[in-house]
């Protein structure tokens, strides 16, 4: 359960980088901002795949974010 928290923090993290970078591409900045939420959130999806015993696929994401939810609610 651990691990599905930080997949779901890291998948957020980079969901959440998406419209920082397009921003700062439309501005045409580099985005500083985006570039670091891509960073840690790719640190942590790899971080919860390598801790997680039998390791996620692609499939499992969906079921860890029910999981979180269910949890947190």
């Amino acid at each position: 359960m651990y691990t599905d928290f930080i997949l779901v923090l890291g998948s957020v993290l980079i969901l959440l980088a998406l419209p920082s970078a397009v921003r700062a591409y439309s501005e045409d900045q580099f985005p500083r901002f985006a570039a670091g939420m891509f960073v840690v959130g790719g640190v942590l999806v790899t971080s919860a795949y390598v801790l997680h015993p039998d390791g996620y696929r692609l499939s499992d994401v969906p079921l860890a974010l029910v999981r979180v939810l269910g949890r947190i609610f």
